[in-house]
């Protein structure tokens, strides 16, 4: 027989399989937005720092087979396909929280990494394509919304305050124009 034991591949059995489809399901139900990426030639160490940097913003990132990322989103309800081409693993973000900063994280790492690429994701039951999720990625965080609405809704407040202040003024300098007559 040789030494040919690098050619065996380590078999998943189907009790740990049935585990990681009904995780992933658990998460994809719970998720605001999933992404999808694929990340082939990148070295652990890169991807431990995105990992990290998705937690923060209380997103995860897992690596499953193809085949059974499929059958999780099939049991969720999704009938599209996985759009990757390839065989083999690839990288699926969860965002629990604020799905337009992990968009941002990705679409950031992507740009300093070339084999990690984002090939789509899920928001609000619908399926996204690249450019779709780069679109995302370009739209600013939740806080940064909320200040400039904040902001926005602050400038015409301030604005009728002024007004009603100069006529108050100018009613106080007539009162006193009409004692100083008196």
């Amino acid at each position: 027989m040789g030494n040919h034991g690098f050619l065996i591949k380590k078999m998943i059995s189907k009790e740990k399989k049935g585990q990681i489809v009904t995780e992933l399901l658990e998460d994809i139900k719970k998720a605001k937005a999933i992404y999808l990426v694929s990340f082939l030639g990148l070295k652990v160490s890169d991807i431990s720092g995105l990992r990290q940097e998705l937690r923060k913003d209380n997103a995860i990132a897992k690596v499953v087979k193809k085949n059974l990322a499929q059958v999780a989103f099939s049991q969720a309800g999704y009938k599209e396909k996985i759009p990757y081409e390839k065989d083999g693993s690839l990288m699926v973000n969860f965002a629990f929280d604020d799905s337009f900063k992990t968009a941002k994280a990705l679409l950031t790492f992507s740009k300093k990494n070339e084999n990690f690429q984002v090939l789509g994701g899920v928001i609000e039951d619908r399926f996204l394509n690249q450019n779709e999720v780069t679109e995302i990625a370009k739209i600013s965080s939740q806080d940064v919304l909320f200040g400039r609405l904040v902001g926005s809704t602050a400038v015409p407040v301030q604005k009728f305050l002024y007004v009603l202040n100069g006529n108050i003024q100018k009613l106080v300098m007539v009162l006193k124009g009409i004692e100083a007559t008196k």
